[in-house]
């Protein structure tokens, strides 16, 4: 009686008592074992109710000798270790006599015996998952069992099966916890996450996991792949959990951000967006103290924070000024805060521009890692890390794949699979085949005259015809703006192109002269 079968049980070749060289062999020596069970002269039957825990091997090979015929019968299971052939740790205890000992014959009149039994099936009784009953015969179960070990797989199964094996837990985990899930389900009635792509919405929750179990992560996409909206999204979900969002960015990208904050008319309105603007240049308290949108200006008090660091490559030297004052001003005296990280080049010179990102998840701890990751030091993992590196790059035709395989050892690789979440547009495209990203068209020169380029007679002519030929840069000019709220200088968007296309034109222009 099979209470619980295991549909496709695994070879753990770490902990079970196979060798790898066995493992090769075992699914041709399974499909062996089939074929053998598949002859009409093999008989096989089960005991049922009860178990038959004996161990007896008779061989007949029909022989009038019968020296020829033997047995063997003892402790010692049908394996290659029970019967001599590997070596084991059992102590067994067998004896062995040919056919012309009276035990012989003994023994064959036990086994016809039993075979003959009432208890003794050709059909095997199996109890499923959901306490139905059925019945198979016996030899063919023994057939499907084995058949299991020998199942061709195509690549793609095997590939998914390897993704499962890494990446399963993590699945589960969600899969297995409500609460995420009916947080989830919350942010997914956002404005902002309503409108990400399907590859940005898998990032998010990637990101919003590694901020729950590790209080931080990096989204470094590649240029172009919406990380700004991307990490709005996991600011509004750690916003609607009732955190403190507070933005550092260098000062150039600030309306890049305002724009999108509460009552600036931008299409997330609906999520009301609430989050401190602070730039790179601000970690000092002079900086903070200027500001009077907040009380406790160096942002220290018992609620919980997320901190969002855009171009947080910026932040990569640990020995800087600006470094220091926010691990030690800011992150260190906040009791729960939470570390965003958004960069497209996370490394710049070498791996220690993201080890010092990562150490700022963990206020600049080097331990920081130890008990969630089993990092016991990061420092010293990344020097590892980087004298690998410097070793590979000295080859004279250096493969990635050789560098990663030096690198398999390194605790580099659980950090970023962790912490990070990096996609390129090759990657997005396979996966999302909907999307599609525009091909930059290589540049053509032409060599063209100023008779060419139309009816011109003068210079200033040629110069005031350039603006209506670049409408493609300013796309605001042709939008309905009946309903538009009215916007100061910065945000204005028919300023903004107007400046743009004036600013090329000038150039084009400028290009011309000198070539006439």
């Amino acid at each position: 009686v099979n209470l619980d079968r295991v549909e496709n049980p695994p070879l753990d070749l770490l902990n079970e008592n196979i060798t790898i060289e066995a493992a090769l062999n075992l699914s041709r020596l399974a499909q062996e074992a089939v074929d053998f069970l598949k002859q009409d002269k093999v008989k096989a039957k089960t005991l049922e109710p009860n178990f038959c825990h004996a161990k007896c091997y008779l061989f007949d090979p029909s022989q009038d000798d019968d020296r020829n015929k033997y047995f063997i019968s003892g402790s010692s299971n049908l394996t290659e270790a029970g019967i001599g052939l590997k070596r084991t740790n059992n102590l067994e205890l067998n004896i062995a006599e040919t056919g012309n000992n009276n035990q012989y014959k003994e023994l064959v009149e036990w086994f016809d015996t039993l075979w003959d039994l009432p208890q003794a099936h050709n059909e095997k009784t199996i109890i499923a998952k959901d306490a139905s009953i059925r019945k198979q015969k016996f030899k063919q179960y023994l057939i499907e069992e084995i058949e299991k070990i020998f199942i061709k797989y195509t690549p793609r199964e095997i590939y998914y099966k390897i993704l499962f094996e890494l990446f399963g837990n993590q699945i589960l985990e969600i899969e297995n916890d409500p609460e995420f899930n009916r947080q989830v389900g919350r942010l997914e009635n956002t404005a902002i996450f309503d409108t990400l792509y399907d590859f940005q919405k898998k990032g998010v929750l990637s990101l919003i996991r590694m901020l729950q179990k590790y209080d931080g992560a990096i989204l470094a996409d590649a240029v172009g792949l919406g990380k700004t909206w991307s990490a709005l999204a996991v600011m509004k979900f750690f916003q609607m959990q009732g955190r403190e969002v507070i933005l550092l960015c260098p000062k150039k990208l600030e309306i890049n951000w305002r724009r999108y904050k509460e009552d600036q008319a931008s299409k997330f309105e609906t999520d009301k967006f609430k989050f401190f603007i602070r730039f790179h240049t601000d970690m000092n308290s002079d900086r903070l103290n200027s500001y009077s949108d907040r009380a406790d200006k160096l942002f220290i008090d018992d609620k919980p924070k997320l901190i969002v660091i855009d171009e947080s490559h910026n932040l990569r030297n640990d020995k800087s000024n600006r470094y220091k004052f926010l691990v030690d001003e800011i992150l260190k005296k906040n009791q729960d805060v939470k570390v965003l990280l958004i960069s497209a080049t996370p490394i710049n010179n070498s791996l220690n521009d993201v080890r010092n990102q990562f150490k700022l998840m963990v206020q600049g701890d080097v331990h920081g890692y130890e008990e969630k990751l089993a990092v016991k030091n990061i420092d010293y993992s990344f020097k590892q890390a980087q004298t690998i590196f410097n070793e590979w790059r000295r080859d004279k035709k250096p493969q990635i794949g050789d560098f990663i395989k030096k690198l398999s050892g390194n605790d580099f690789f659980r950090l970023t699979d962790s912490l990070l979440v990096a996609r390129t547009r090759k990657m997005v495209e396979s996966q999302q085949t909907d999307l599609v990203f525009p091909v930059k068209t290589k540049p053509q020169n032409l060599f063209v005259t100023p008779h060419q380029l139309g009816n011109f007679e003068t210079f200033e002519e040629l110069f005031d015809h350039f603006p209506p030929m670049l409408s493609g840069y300013q796309p605001a000019f042709y939008l309905d703006d009946r309903k538009e709220i009215k916007k100061d200088i910065l945000r204005d968007e028919k300023l903004r192109d107007h400046f743009l296309v004036k600013m090329i034109y000038i150039l084009m222009v400028k290009r011309l002269e000198s070539s006439w």
